[in-house]
């Protein structure tokens, strides 16, 4: 194990994003705006919702140009979101602990979240995550956002690791999905929105109640 990816909500910091408000958010713009509400399901997240609504404007003949502009207004009012809930961003107690142990044991860290880098950057004033990380990557330095596996694929590069090296240590079902395409371990921590049950359904090697047995994790495949 050469290398660990962190997501940040609900793995680093608490959880503290209104998600199904920027979910609901995210669906009622897109239908706003002509995009059938039958076609969305309740299982449909930002990005499952943003990539089935540019499926429809861009086959009615909505030019790449104006779709952007569309995804630039949602990106701004997830953005909204995200700055409210990064003032009052807190660690989930002993994170950073852990991932410095981890760190002593020659393992490179990084973390890959879908926050937009306002929000993170804000986060960074008062939570010291550039001393523990050597990349945090937002999903606006990431070719596309979760699931998709870009990013999870341009962060190996960066940290020059192979993936067979490298777990994604995450608190959702969307990194479980981000890491099975990418080809990567996931590793599920029960620190945020999912059960431990449904992270391993999902299908994560391991599942932590808490980030403190990473580290054994770690030193077991050292």
């Amino acid at each position: 194990m050469k290398a660990l990816i962190f997501d940040l909500d609900g793995t680093i910091t608490e959880l503290s994003l209104p998600l199904e408000a920027m979910r609901q958010d995210t669906k009622t713009y897109f239908v706003e705006r002509g995009f059938p509400a039958e076609s969305l399901e309740p299982a449909d997240g930002i990005s499952s919702s943003t990539a089935k609504a540019k499926e429809y404007f861009l086959s009615l003949g909505l030019s790449q140009r104006e779709w952007e502009q569309m995804e630039s207004e949602v990106d701004e009012m997830l953005s909204r979101h995200e700055g409210f809930a990064a003032v009052n961003a807190a660690l989930i107690e002993g994170a950073l602990e852990i991932v410095h142990k981890i760190r002593n044991l020659g393992v490179r860290t990084a973390i890959y979240t879908n926050n937009g880098r306002p929000s993170v950057d804000r986060i960074m004033q008062h939570i010291p995550l550039a001393d523990y990380f050597d990349v945090i990557q937002t999903r606006h330095e990431s070719p596309q956002p979760k699931p998709f596996p870009d990013g999870l694929w341009k962060l190996v590069s960066v940290l020059g690791v192979h993936p067979d090296e490298t777990a994604y240590v995450g608190d959702a079902l969307i990194d479980a999905t981000a890491a099975k395409r990418a080809g990567i371990e996931f590793w599920g921590v029960a620190t945020g929105e999912t059960p431990s049950w449904v992270l391993k359904d999902a299908g994560a090697s391991v599942v932590f109640e808490s980030l403190d047995g990473i580290l054994d994790e770690v030193l077991s495949r050292r």
